[in-house]
C-alpha cells in the first residue's frame, strides 16, 4: 500500500509504503488466472528481450537467465493446466496436449 499526503503549510510530500501481506485462508488458493496470464506474457516478453535487443551477457549467465525464465514459465503454465484454466498458446509455447 502506498500513502501520500501533504501538510498545508509545507511544500514537501510525505510518503509511506508497506510490503504486500498475504493471508492463507483455508480452502482458498493464492492464485488468480488473469494475473497468471499477465505474468506468462511478461515472462515471454522478457525471453524475447534477452534473446534480441538486450546487451548480451556472457554465455553462462545468459543461459542461467534463460533457464530461470523458462522454468518460471513452465511452473506457472503447468499450474494453470492443473487447476483447469484454459488459455491460448503462442507458437513458442504450444504443446501437443492442446488442439488449438
Amino acid at each position: 500500500m502506498l500513502v501520500r499526503a501533504k501538510y498545508d503549510d509545507k511544500p514537501e510530500m510525505i510518503a509511506a509504503h508497506s510490503s504486500a501481506v498475504m493471508i492463507d485462508v483455508e480452502g482458498s488458493e493464492l492464485f488468480a488466472a488473469a494475473d497468471a496470464l499477465t505474468i506468462l506474457d511478461q515472462i515471454e516478453g522478457s525471453l524475447a528481450f534477452i534473446d534480441t535487443i538486450a546487451t548480451r551477457a556472457e554465455a553462462k549467465r545468459y543461459k542461467e537467465m534463460r533457464l530461470t525464465l523458462q522454468s518460471a514459465y513452465r511452473r506457472l503454465h503447468n499450474r494453470m493446466h492443473q487447476m483447469g484454466y484454459d488459455h491460448t498458446h503462442t507458437a513458442g509455447t504450444h504443446h501437443s496436449e492442446h488442439n488449438e
